[in-house]
């Protein structure tokens, strides 16, 4: 995974989590003062627009995820990080839908339980994005040739 692919990816889902949690917390927990007023929180609004405006970005960092990362490691067989990686792959979808459904329903009860299953899965994808293995990619082994016209790697400084 390149450099920029990683960024991309901890951006958006930092961003779609931030923003997610704060209009859960302004929905659901922060009173208005404004007795009339339908929202929670005055602000309840441009976290929801913020969050809807990002998690697009997060379903591209996924697919930059799923496409450079998660099946290059399958493919080498790598076991580390295999099940919470697993985790956030399988996720992705109901989550998406979820985020989906809520905008697109009607009925007062489905709105609302859609919207709490939303926030459940997601939070178990925010908690298994965080105890992910996270590792940078070892720098690029240099080569020399030898004197046989061989490359041979440069041995380590502990040899």
């Amino acid at each position: 995974m390149k450099r920029w692919e990683a960024w991309w990816n901890h951006a958006a889902l930092a961003a779609v989590s931030l923003t997610g949690i704060v209009y859960g917390v302004f929905k659901y927990w922060v009173p208005n003062p404004d007795p009339d007023s339908r929202a929670g929180h005055p602000l309840q609004g441009v976290f929801l627009k913020a969050h809807l405006l990002v998690a697009p970005f997060a379903l591209i960092g996924v697919g930059l995820l799923l496409h450079r990362h998660a099946l290059a490691r399958m493919r080498m067989g790598e076991r580390q990080g295999r099940r919470t990686g697993g985790l956030i792959l399988w996720l992705v979808v109901p989550v998406a839908l979820t985020g989906v459904l809520i905008q697109v329903l009607v009925e007062p009860r489905a709105v609302r339980g859609t919207g709490w299953t939303h926030a459940a899965l997601g939070a178990v994808f925010v908690i298994g994005y965080l105890l992910h293995p996270k590792r940078r990619s070892p720098p690029p082994v240099l080569q020399v040739a030898a004197d046989d016209g061989v490359t041979e790697p440069v041995p380590d400084e502990n040899d």
